[in-house]
């Protein structure tokens, strides 16, 4: 039997652990100069959040998982880096997985050594308390059906398994490289620029084996006999090379996964970082476009560059098999030509295909705003009017496809095409002089231009997707910038845990104004919201309410003075002040999303959820007026609501936006003109559930 005990942690060492792992795993290069430090008065309820504190300090993303107890394998064979809660009768503690290796895991030692152990060792102590309770049920189970002594520990492990199915583990904590930290560190992190390496040196194989298998066939057919030794070797030639092209797709493949994966959680953290005035000032259209070229923009980037890569390794093979033709200086100074051709050509091709892709991005936005305003458009515009401006929106388009694709043609098709002509051509004047080329530097030659069409077909090829990617990035590239701008940073702080002693909010000479505007919206603002304090905020519209809602929930950044959320600022809180300080926007500013009423009320508190989760927002429904509707509905709460569910009137969302912020369990709850579409009897319904369910709680109303 393993023994884990050497690599069992005390939970008073988790700071110390999780530091060794962020090295061990290359996530941090350097042992920060301030340890992590867990403070004194520290429960094993405490760890989740002070994990993600402590992670955050180093620049490093937690993500806490939970899985059923019967797939616990797959997760322990991710091979962390991992925290591994284990609450023993010697005290809470945990593991430090730090990869696999042959059928086991790597744990860290509490010397931070790595240690192989057994898989299933792991798997049994993390399992064993849940197990426990089953155990008994089970032996009852196999004595009354009388299993053979033989066959009873398989059947015991089978039934185990089953049952363990409906039973979670948690104090899973998984540490990864945030999604904000760039793209060529997530991928040196994944092993994406070793795999990149492999298929340089696969393709680089795969041309030295076609150059000899060539030159195997050609000297067989030049000496005027193919013997069966000559046939064997070129056969083992292409075999290894079919070999080199498989590990090669396959390399291929797996860094385009990676990269696909890396891109999308990139441009999601960007857009979840965007301030929301920004967005505003965007069209659907222009979202949807964003979204269009985002989605296009890893396929056309890992497409283009690799082709342009391979074709570059493929250029050099070609410039060294015309170095030993018939015409090397002429099929050289050829080639270098063509280079700068192929170069001009393709910047030419890039700025109409830039041209183009704006015009079809603006018909997009045209086409989608005008599908949005439609009924407005039939009441309010002249049809002429309508006809003429699509017109001539289609007539640019037009224009600008007919230039794209006439560089296209050029650039793209022919050039290939034409160097194969070019380079027969500058063959003629070998033939001319004195000595005449010998048949075999006349195929070599004809081997580096066939070669070299391959080259430039590819070149042209991955240009135009990199075209493409160029023209997609220009339009993405703020969301990546806003994600790098949104990175979690965190000052000195060791226990993160509220002090109901100390004010939930702290707001002392507070100004903002919105980019570009002169005046301040919140001029000089001194705010104290205590624990259990209910505030009515009542003014004219836009008087600065909204905003200064926005600044209490973290949405926006003060331009000066300061402001506390339980003792720490926002720079501090870091994502963490959105769990704190919860808010219900304004009607026009809240959404419900295509899914089930249980998200929507449960999606910034807990996903997915549990029985109690579900038990809670259904008793909050009751206590709003919402207990007609979930009757009604034929799914109850895992009912599918949004644009392609059941429709909801305007009270009834306005109820779920109500739910869903009181169901975050935030110490600070912001109610912005949540009332105002119901009748006074809902009011006083919902009213009521929020002071009862809130801690701090603003109710904002308008005069």
């Amino acid at each position: 039997m393993t023994d884990l005990a050497p690599n069992w942690w005390p939970l008073a060492r988790l700071g110390e652990a999780i530091e060794a792992l962020a090295l061990d795993a290359g996530l941090i290069r350097d042992p920060p100069t301030d340890p992590l430090v867990v403070p004194a008065a520290f429960a094993l309820e405490d760890v989740p959040r002070w994990t993600e504190w402590a992670a955050a300090r180093l620049g490093v993303e937690v993500v806490d998982v939970e899985t059923p107890a019967s797939a616990i394998d797959a997760v322990l064979a991710s091979g962390g880096p991992a925290i591994l809660l284990d609450d023993t009768a010697e005290g809470p503690g945990f593991f430090a997985l730090a990869g696999r290796r042959r059928g086991g895991v790597l744990l860290l030692d509490r010397q931070a050594h790595r240690r192989r152990v057994p898989i299933a060792a792991l798997r049994d102590r993390l399992v064993e308390p849940v197990a426990a309770e089953h155990r008994a049920a089970v032996d009852e189970l196999l004595d009354r059906a009388m299993i053979q002594p033989r066959r009873r520990p398989r059947a015991a492990a089978a039934l185990l398994h089953e049952r363990l199915r409906a039973e979670r583990i948690g104090g899973i904590s998984l540490l990864r490289a945030p999604a904000s930290a760039s793209v060529w560190r997530q991928m040196r992190l994944d092993g994406g620029l070793r795999t990149l390496a492999l298929i340089v040196a696969a393709f680089v194989a795969l041309y030295v084996l076609e150059i000899a298998g060539w030159r195997v066939i050609g000297e067989g057919v030049l000496a005027g006999k193919v013997d069966s030794g000559w046939l064997l070797g070129w056969v083992v030639i292409l075999l290894t090379a079919v070999v080199a092209q498989t590990a090669s797709a396959w390399c291929e493949a797996s860094l385009a996964v990676d990269l696909g994966r890396i891109m999308k959680a990139r441009l999601l953290a960007g857009a979840l970082a965007l301030r929301p005035d920004a967005i505003k000032r965007s069209g659907v259209g222009q979202m949807i476009g964003r979204v269009i070229e985002a989605q296009a923009l890893e396929a056309l980037t890992f497409n283009g560059g690799i082709g342009v890569l391979l074709a570059g390794i493929e250029l050099v093979f070609t410039a060294w098999v015309l170095a030993h033709g018939a015409a090397p200086t002429a099929h050289l100074t050829l080639l270098v030509g063509w280079v700068v051709l192929t170069g001009l050509l393709g910047w030419r091709y890039f700025v109409r295909m830039r041209r183009w892709s704006g015009e079809r991005l603006d018909m997009t936005n045209a086409l989608i705003e005008a599908m949005v305003g439609h009924r407005t458009r039939l009441a309010q515009d002249r049809a002429a009017r309508r006809d003429a401006q699509d017109d001539a929106v289609v007539q640019r388009y037009l224009t600008t496809s007919a230039a794209m694709d006439g560089a296209s043609i050029i650039g793209v098709t022919a050039l290939p095409s034409i160097w194969l002509f070019a380079g027969i051509a500058a063959l003629v004047p070998a033939f001319a002089g004195q000595p005449v080329p010998s048949p075999v530097t006349l195929a070599i030659s004809l081997g580096g231009l066939l070669l070299g069409q391959r080259a430039f077909g590819g070149i042209a090829g991955g240009s135009a997707g990199l075209a493409r990617a160029a023209i997609a990035w220009s339009r993405v590239r703020d969301l990546f910038a806003a994600a790098r701008g949104g990175a979690v940073t965190v000052t000195r702080r060791t226990d993160g845990i509220a002090d109901e002693d100390r004010p939930v909010i702290e707001a002392e000479g507070l100004m903002f104004r919105y980019p570009g505007a002169d005046r301040r919206v919140v001029d000089r603002a001194n705010l104290t919201i205590r624990h259990g304090e209910k505030i009515l905020l009542d003014g004219a519209s836009g008087g600065g309410k909204s905003t200064l809602a926005a600044l209490l929930t973290g949405l926006e950044t003060p331009t000066s003075g300061l402001l506390l959320l339980d003792g720490l600022d926002k720079a501090t809180r870091g994502d963490a002040w959105h769990r704190l300080a919860a808010a219900a926007p304004q009607f026009h500013d809240n959404h419900i999303l295509s899914g089930s009423l249980a998200f929507n009320l449960l999606m910034a508190r807990s996903w997915p959820p549990t029985s109690a989760d579900l038990a809670d927002a259904t008793e909050l429904c009751e206590e709003l007026g919402l207990g007609d509707l979930l009757s009604r509905m034929p799914g109850g709460i895992e009912q599918q609501v949004g644009e392609t569910g059941w429709q909801l009137s305007h009270g009834e969302r306005s109820r779920i936006f109500l739910a869903r912020a009181l169901l975050q369990r935030a110490s600070l709850t912001i109610l912005d003109e949540s009332f105002a579409s119901l009748d006074p009897q809902r009011l006083g319904q919902c009213l009521a559930a929020a002071i009862d369910r809130s801690q701090a709680l603003v109710v904002i109303t308008h005069r």
